[in-house]
C-alpha cells in the first residue's frame, strides 16, 4: 500500500464520559475539514468506540490502523518484572514517571518475543484494522543517565551478544569508564571506540530482528505496517536503525518534536543528556556545543524550545539514512507542562514538514483545535 499523505493519531487515552455519538461527530468534523487518508486509533478503548471510529473512517474512504505500543506494559496489564530492560548499573530501568506504559521490555527475551507475537495476533484477529502503527519499538532512552539507563544487560542479552562476539560484561565496564562527553557523542551517532560501538550495534540488531518478525506476522495477516520512530538524530540512542527498519515496513513516522517536553521530544531528550553532562562536571557551554555538533542541529541557546528548521533537517536526514516513505509527526496540541505552541509556530512547523512524504497529526486529533486543520489544509493540500 502507499503511505498515507495525511494521517492522524486518535484517542491515545479513553476520554471520560465521551459517547460514541460524540466521537463520531468530532471525527466527521475533522474529515470535513481535512482529507485524512488514515486514522491511527489508540489501543485502550472500549469496543463501542473502536467500532464507531472504524465505521466513520470507512465512510470517509480512509484506512484504519491500530496504534499499538509494542515493547512496554500497560496500566491494567501485569507483566513479569524480569522482562524489563536491565541497565548498565545492573538494575531494571524504571519507566518515565514510573508508568507501566513507559516501562520497556527486553526484545531479546524469548517470552517477550512471544508476548509481542500474541499482541499482533490478537489485533489481527479483530478484523477491524487495515494496518498496524507500532509505537514504543525501542530501548528506553539513556538520556537521564547513560551509566544506569543504557540497556540491556540481562542474561538473555549476554547470551545473544556472546554469539555475536560481544562480551557484554566488558561493554558494561566500558560504559562505566567512558568519558561523559565521548559517551554522549556516541549516543547521538558520533563514532565511538570499541566495545561501545559494538554494544550500540547489538542493540540495533536486537530491535531490528524483533521488528522483522512482528512486521512479517502483520503482513501475513494482510495488515499494512507503519512504525513510530525517534527523530533521526536520536535513533542511535534508543537502538533504532532507520534503514533496517524501513526494509520491514511500509512507512515510518519520525517523532521530530521541537518543543515537546516528554519522552521522544527533542528538548526532553537533549536536555536530559545536557543535565547529565553538567552533573558529571562538564562545562555547560562545552556540553551544549558537543550535543549540537553530534546531533548536527542548530540547537541555539534555548534547548527547551527549538526552531521549526530542525523539522526540515531531520526529515532530510531520515531520507539520507534510507527511509523511503517518511512521514513527519507534528504536535499541534496544548498540554500543560508538556507542549504549547503559537499559531505562527504551528504554521512554521507545517511548512518545514513539507519536506516529508506525508504528515501525521500527533498527540492527538481529539485534542487538536479543529481550526488548526484548516491551517494544515492550506499548507499541505
Amino acid at each position: 500500500m502507499n503511505a498515507p499523505r495525511l494521517a492522524a493519531q486518535y484517542l491515545e487515552s479513553r476520554p471520560r464520559g465521551v459517547s460514541p455519538a460524540r466521537v463520531r461527530a468530532h471525527l466527521r468534523q475533522a474529515f470535513d475539514r481535512l482529507p485524512l487518508e488514515a486514522i491511527l486509533l489508540g489501543w485502550d478503548l472500549p469496543p463501542a468506540l473502536e467500532e464507531t471510529v472504524a465505521a466513520e473512517t470507512r465512510r470517509a474512504g480512509a484506512r484504519l490502523f491500530r496504534w499499538q505500543p509494542l515493547l512496554t506494559g500497560a496500566p491494567r496489564l501485569d507483566l513479569p518484572p524480569e522482562w524489563r530492560v536491565v541497565g548498565a548499573g545492573g538494575e531494571p530501568i524504571p519507566g518515565h514517571g514510573r508508568l507501566a506504559e513507559f516501562t520497556f521490555l527486553c526484545p531479546n527475551r524469548p517470552a517477550v518475543t512471544e508476548f509481542v507475537a500474541e499482541r499482533i495476533e490478537t489485533l489481527a484477529a479483530r478484523g477491524l484494522f487495515d494496518g498496524v502503527f507500532l509505537d514504543r519499538i525501542r530501548f528506553p532512552s539513556p538520556a537521564p543517565d547513560p551509566t544506569t539507563h543504557l540497556g540491556c544487560f540481562c542474561r538473555a542479552c549476554a547470551r545473544l551478544a556472546a554469539d555475536a562476539g560481544l562480551d557484554l560484561e566488558e561493554a558494561r565496564r566500558a560504559v562505566a569508564l567512558a568519558a561523559p562527553l565521548d559517551l554522549a557523542r556516541g549516543l547521538l551517532g558520533a563514532p565511538v571506540q570499541e566495545p561501545l560501538a559494538a554494544l550500540l550495534d547489538f542493540r540495533q540488531h536486537s530491535l531490528t530482528r524483533l521488528m522483522q518478525a512482528a512486521a512479517r506476522q502483520a503482513a501475513q495477516a494482510g495488515l499494512e505496517v507503519g512504525l513510530d520512530c525517534f527523530s533521526p538524530a536520536l535513533t542511535r540512542m534508543v537502538g533504532q536503525d532507520l534503514a533496517a527498519l524501513d526494509a520491514v515496513c511500509d512507512w515510518i513516522k519520525a517523532m521530530t518534536y521541537p518543543r515537546v517536553f516528554a519522552p521522544a521530544g527533542l528538548p526532553f531528550e537533549l536536555l536530559g543528556l545536557l543535565d547529565w553532562l553538567i552533573g558529571r562536571g562538564v562545562n555547560p557551554a562545552q556540553a551544549q556545543a558537543a550535543l549540537a555538533e553530534s546531533a548536527r542541529l542548530p540547537l541555539g541557546d534555548d534547548l527547551a524550545s527549538l526552531g521549526s528548521e530542525v523539522l526540515r533537517l531531520e526529515i532530510e536526514r531520515g531520507k539520507q539514512m534510507g527511509v523511503r516513505s517518511l512521514l513527519a509527526g507534528v504536535a499541534l496540541v496544548h498540554l500543560p507542562g508538556v507542549h504549547a505552541l503559537s499559531l505562527d509556530q504551528a504554521q512554521a512547523d507545517l511548512q518545514a514538514s513539507r519536506a516529508a512524504d506525508g504528515l501525521v497529526l500527533s498527540w492527538d486529533l481529539w485534542l487538536t483545535p479543529l481550526e488548526y486543520l484548516d491551517t494544515i489544509r492550506a499548507i499541505w493540500c
